[in-house]
This record gives structure tokens, C-alpha cells and sequence, in this order.
């Protein structure tokens, strides 16, 4: 009876695993969506205050044109205002591994005078105190096609 009653035990145990993996997946999933969309949200409306929150403290990353930046220079450039008309997302997508996850997307938009651009990024999140912040950013100009 101990056997079969323990049997049960490890069976209920082993079946809730799975349900919890995947519950706390889809937390960290909405986590790094919300995290994604504070990013593009915090770019258009030159909101340093966001950035200084969801940047790790040792961000770094580097800038379409080949630029290296750390979270000072970044928050520095966040000031200004992008030049940037029609902002679009295309093709979000998120990997978590862990404590840590990527997320890559491109962008399109155009500028000002009507230059149409084409950029993708690459963000390194890390989950540290229980929250997700972007430790890495990289930014690449595509070509046209």
C-alpha cells in the first residue's frame, strides 16, 4: 500500500511539473513582452526615466553604425528625438533561455525627409532580482531588398 500510494505521489508531483514549467514560461513571456514594447515605447518619446529602469546597469551594445555604447551614452542619445515616422515591428520574436533571454525584431520607418530604413535589432535580456532588464542591444541596418 506505502508503494502504491507513494507511486500516486510521484505521479501527481510529476504531472504538476510540466503545468508549472509552463505557467512560469508564460509569465517570462508577458514579461519580456511588456520589457520589449516599454523599449520601442521609451525610443519614440525620448523617455530616459523608462530606460534608466529597464537598462541593466551594465548595458552595453552597439549602434547600427558600428558605434559601441554603454548605458550613459545611451541614455544620453535617448534624449533626443528619433528620426523616426511610422514606426513598425515586424517579426517579434522571443527565446528565453533560463535567466536569460533574446528578443529580435525588425523595424521599419522613415525619416524626416522620407528615407524609408530598415533596421533589425538583437536584445539580450538577464533576469536578475526576479526581473527581466536589456543587458545588450545590438542594431543592423538591412539592406533593401
Amino acid at each position: 500500500m506505502t508503494r502504491l500510494v507513494c507511486a500516486f505521489a510521484l505521479l501527481l508531483c510529476a504531472s504538476a511539473g510540466p503545468a508549472r514549467a509552463a505557467e512560469a514560461a508564460g509569465a517570462d513571456l508577458a514579461a519580456l513582452r511588456q520589457l520589449n514594447d516599454d523599449y520601442v515605447k521609451a525610443f519614440l518619446a525620448c523617455d530616459v526615466a523608462r530606460f534608466q529602469k529597464i537598462l541593466a546597469d551594465d548595458f552595453s551594445g552597439v549602434l547600427a553604425d558600428g558605434r559601441l555604447i554603454d548605458k550613459a551614452e545611451f541614455l544620453r542619445q535617448a534624449k533626443e528625438p528619433p528620426d523616426a515616422r511610422g514606426l513598425r515591428l515586424h517579426d517579434v520574436a522571443i527565446r528565453i533561455y533560463g535567466d536569460a533571454a533574446i528578443i529580435t525584431a525588425y523595424v521599419t520607418y522613415r525619416r524626416a525627409d522620407g528615407t524609408p530604413v530598415r533596421t533589425g535589432y538583437t536584445n539580450l535580456c538577464v533576469r536578475r532580482g526576479g526581473s527581466w532588464a536589456v543587458a545588450w542591444v545590438q542594431w543592423t541596418r538591412i539592406a533593401a531588398p
